[in-house]
């Protein structure tokens, strides 16, 4: 009995043998097809490769490492195989459905991270997006709340609000998406809200306001509308919750008229082209609140999958212009003129499709001190994508850093009209302390005095920025692709703001903090920087931009010569009264 189980076992174990060589053989062929087929130099006597490190290997024919190579490549193939075949399997459903596919259409920004169309991003049976294992627990999080799965997050809110009723010869609907925001959600703050219309009339004739001369708050800053000047042939239906409307919006939609009568077709004009109602912030003239409205305007767009082309921007407040107003024009409606509605001397006007804003409060960019959540995300798709969006609009977007490090000081000053706070007190002593740097160009500059374009020329040149703590800071989303921001704080300001906005836009950020009190004049204040922190902040700012792109130069604001003679680049850079050196020995020392 003995024997015949060691013979059994014998048997069974020359099989297992055999099948295991054979599928060692048919494997073996299958991987060598594979490898000719994407690497036929790989049995021709090697090859060059690149390594993680960034240099160049060269590989006899057999070598271990080519085949450990070739190895992971051929797996990142298969993954990247079985992506694409997921893919086109969604695309297929997709396009099975009733409303088929709809390429995204705003060119001047292309996802760099998944939407809710790719396989690592997939709605869950809650609507919520999934991101997938592809990201960290930090990384979906910043992803949902400030990158570009967020404009996925509101396209997916979308709800009928008025619906057509199926028999007027001109078919009304609304559709609005109302989204609780994450960064709403954790200080208590409700649900936003944008709208869209589709074949709705406005009578401009009982639209009134005025532009005021002065800045106006509260409902002095809105338009006034009279019973029906909006109106249209839809029907209201559950999802109609008036309380949601955005503050601007609730003052027009509460005069909407539903279930209304088609007039005659002499009686009204046409505009065929998406128009856009911008009810801006009440601080619209200030830089750091226009930036709310203005990437809010951008994430509506890209929602609703709107060409700045086909777009016509009207301005739907009593502020003036402004001086942002070539910004909404160039990137916003550059093939219309912006307009309000006087220009329509009280005509009544079809609009084929019209969208209703994402009023300020809605924005990204208002980090609080009291708000429990760290500042943890950097460099987000949905702030770099608004970053583009505006350089582009300026053909700004292509530009090529700075040699040397390039330093901006932004200052504000007081008028007769405007007494202005946080005006640096000690200006002449930090004038002096940047006069003291060395191969470095010095801008000092006061905005007010530029316009909008003239700014974004200069900020797009500018790697490390310097101000007390103030509006114009919001520039560093537009600086070269690597700067820093240098913030001077008052005594008693906690505000995150432009760290949220240098994170974001992934710029580096230096705050400075003032520690004498500050002088008040009126109701405005006097801020004093202290000279010698500011002094340190300043030399690690310009030591981190002299080696940014592919400077070499370690050393800060006032640089030893002989480290700066080291980098042959910066030559044609020596001002008349420079003084240049010959470069350190580079050569080892020890024998």
């Amino acid at each position: 009995m003995g024997g015949k189980k060691s013979g059994s076992r014998s048997e069974s174990s020359s099989a297992n043998t055999a099948i295991s060589k054979l599928i060692w053989v048919v494997g073996t062929l299958a991987a060598f097809s594979i490898i000719t087929f994407l690497r036929p130099d790989f049995f021709v006597g090697g090859g060059i490769e690149k390594e993680d490190d960034g240099e160049t290997r060269e590989y006899e024919y057999g070598d271990p490492q080519h085949i450990v190579n070739l190895q992971m490549e051929l797996h990142n193939k298969d993954i990247e195989i079985q992506r694409l075949k997921e893919s086109l399997s969604k695309a297929e459903t997709k396009s099975e459905s009733p409303g088929g596919y709809n390429p995204p259409l705003l060119a001047a920004a292309s996802a760099t991270l998944p939407s809710s169309s790719s396989p690592a991003c997939t709605t869950t049976s809650k609507g919520g997006l999934d991101l997938g294992p592809h990201f960290t627990p930090l990384e979906a999080d910043c992803e949902r709340r400030y990158g570009l799965s967020l404009i996925d997050e509101w396209r997916n809110a979308g709800q009928t609000w008025c619906a057509p009723d199926g028999k007027s010869s001109i078919q009304t609907e609304i559709k609005c998406y109302p989204l609780h925001q994450a960064h709403k959600k954790l200080d208590g703050r409700g649900p936003d809200l944008f709208c869209e219309a589709t074949n709705i009339f406005i009578d401009f004739s009982k639209i009134s306001g005025d532009i005021r001369p002065k800045k106006t708050r509260g409902p002095e800053m809105y338009l006034n509308f009279q019973q029906g000047a909006t109106y249209g042939t839809c029907k209201k239906t559950s999802n109609w919750k008036p309380r949601m409307f955005m503050p601007h919006n609730s003052r027009q939609m509460e005069t909407f008229h539903a279930d209304a009568s088609v007039p005659s077709s002499s009686s009204y004009s046409k505009v065929d082209h998406v128009a856009y109602l911008l009810a801006r912030d009440e601080d619209c003239e200030n830089t750091f609140h226009s930036t709310a409205d203005f990437m809010n305007m951008m994430l509506v767009m890209r929602a609703l999958r709107i060409k700045p082309n086909d777009q016509q921007v009207i301005l739907f407040d009593n502020h003036k212009d402004g001086p942002y107003i070539d910004l909404i024009k160039n990137a916003y409606s550059p093939n219309h003129p912006v307009i309000r509605h006087g220009d329509y001397k009280g005509k009544t006007v079809l609009f084929k499709k019209l969208i209703f804003h994402l009023e300020s409060p809605a924005g990204l960019i208002f980090p609080r001190v009291a708000n429990p959540d760290p500042l943890r995300c950097h460099s987000t798709d949905l702030f770099q994508e608004y970053r583009k969006f505006v350089l582009n609009a300026f053909n700004l977007y292509n530009v090529v850093p700075p040699s040397i490090p390039s330093i901006t000081l932004i200052l504000r000053h007081r008028t007769k009209e405007k007494n202005v706070g946080r005006v640096l007190a000690n200006e002449e002593e930090v004038r002096n302390l940047l006069k003291k740097g060395n191969m470095v160009d010095v801008n000092v500059v006061d905005f007010s005095h530029m316009d909008f374009k003239d700014q974004l020329r200069l900020i797009r040149n500018t790697n490390v920025m310097v101000g007390v703590h103030g509006a114009g800071l919001m520039h560093i989303m537009f600086a070269a692709e690597e700067a820093v921001l240098v913030e001077i704080h008052p005594s008693y300001r906690q505000d995150r703001h432009f760290r949220h906005a240098a994170r974001m836009t992934g710029k580096m950020y230096m705050p400075v903090r003032a520690n004498k009190r500050e002088e008040c004049v009126g109701s405005s204040d006097n801020v004093w920087a202290p000279i010698e922190d500011l002094k340190l902040a300043l030399d690690g700012a310009v030591r981190a931009a002299r080696n940014f792109d592919d400077g070499i130069s370690e050393c800060g604001l006032v640089c030893n010569p002989q480290i700066l003679a080291i980098d042959k680049r910066l030559n044609s850079h020596y001002k008349p009264n420079e003084q240049r050196s010959s470069p350190l020995m580079l050569r080892f020392p020890c024998h």
